[in-house]
């Protein structure tokens, strides 16, 4: 009896599949939608294909979810369950949600990805709504967690981090033979806030950057502040950071590789190979910037263009927002000083009153064009 308990035991857990999460922070059910479907299509062009379980994403109400499944390259074993659980709107009472979510297993918060959404259609929100996403998850979520869980988690999360960033991505073959007890001290303003989970920051829209460019005359100082202004405060958390397009081909093995949780196991290694494949880093193109967990520094952030304040930066999102005491309103005012009108024609920061509509062609339905023709044409018959 007991030899059968245990090969049924031994296969019981050789079929478990692997489950890990990601909470979706921000933008509206139809950009969170966007951002889910963009994961199936940039899985295909890998070496995994995914398969939605779900008819639909139930992500209209408070806290949504929707789940995949991840096979192989044959289509014959799921390697990983992927749990999407979504919240567009914060509020205080929804953190309960997430603390019984998170909470039911010890496991589920050490291997957590946290997801926040921002969108190029609103650059000027985007560190107002990154500060209130944080101050969320540390203020309301956190600390109602037990706390030998987050203990746990941040212990583990702090591991991984300082294995990404001892290792380049030139040094994935080399990875399983590096120690992981690695002391290579953190730079100024690296990793020294950290959340106790994963950080990923996805900016939808991207492909707006050449509109702000061409037809709104937004200069590269503009989108250099917007990029170090991010990458300073992302850096504090150890987060990545992702620009995406309706093109984008990186998403998928990005989070593939976000969400293993050791490096130095076979299956992580194999994992990070591939995905070194397609998540390089990338700060030149503007559309495309992809910034991975451990790479980034003050002296990276500082060669986009010298002169920007990333130890003022730094310490304002410490006093601001991260302290207690702190209003938020200081390190966002002077974010918000030079982008408020980012969104709008040029000059309209300095007195021009034209409106955006002077400067914008709108668009029809092909009802409402077809309206107009037969009205034209109406019109020609009876004169």
């Amino acid at each position: 009896m007991d030899i059968w308990s245990s090969l049924l035991e031994s296969a019981s857990i050789s079929k478990t599949t692997t489950s890990r999460t990601i909470l979706l922070l921000g933008g509206s059910p139809i950009t969170q939608e966007s951002f889910i479907q963009q994961i199936v299509a940039s899985a295909r062009s890998g070496v995994y294909s995914i398969k939605r379980r779900t008819s639909q994403i139930a992500n209209e109400f408070a806290l949504g979810y929707v789940y995949f499944d991840v096979f192989d390259r044959d289509q014959e074993d799921v390697i990983l369950r992927l749990n999407i659980y979504t919240l567009s709107l914060i509020y205080d009472s929804y953190a309960t949600l997430i603390v019984d979510l998170l909470q039911r297993d010890k496991l589920t918060f050490e291997t957590l990805l946290v997801t926040v959404l921002l969108d190029w259609e609103e650059p000027r929100r985007w560190v107002r709504d990154l500060a209130q996403y944080i101050k969320f998850m540390r203020e309301l979520v956190f600390k109602g967690l037990d706390q030998d869980v987050r203990a746990s988690g941040l212990r583990k999360c702090y591991q991984r981090y300082r294995q990404l960033s001892s290792i380049s991505f030139t040094e994935v073959l080399n990875l399983p033979s590096r120690s992981a007890e690695m002391d290579i001290p953190l730079g100024k303003g690296e990793y020294d806030a950290p959340l106790g989970v994963e950080l990923l920051v996805a900016v939808m829209n991207s492909e707006r950057v050449d509109v702000l460019e061409r037809q709104f005359g937004r200069k590269d100082d503009e989108f250099d502040f917007i990029q170090q202004f991010l990458r300073t405060v992302l850096l504090k958390h150890g987060a990545a950071l992702v620009y995406l397009s309706s093109e984008s081909k990186s998403l998928f093995p990005l989070l593939y590789y976000l969400l293993s949780p050791s490096l130095l196991s076979e299956h992580s290694r194999n994992i990070l190979i591939e995905a070194s494949k397609n998540i390089q880093p990338n700060v030149v193109d503007r559309d495309s910037l992809l910034i991975p967990s451990g790479w980034d520094s003050w002296s990276k952030i500082l060669l986009i263009k010298e002169g920007f304040d990333v130890d003022g930066v730094s310490s304002g999102w410490s006093t601001d927002v991260l302290s207690n005491e702190g209003d938020m309103e200081g390190i966002i005012e002077v974010y918000e000083d030079v982008v408020h009108a980012f969104g709008g024609p040029p000059g309209s920061a300095n007195g021009n009153e034209m409106s955006q509509e002077e400067l914008e062609i709108r668009s029809t339905t092909v009802q409402e064009f077809l309206k107009g023709q037969l009205a034209d044409l109406n019109s020609i018959e009876v004169s």
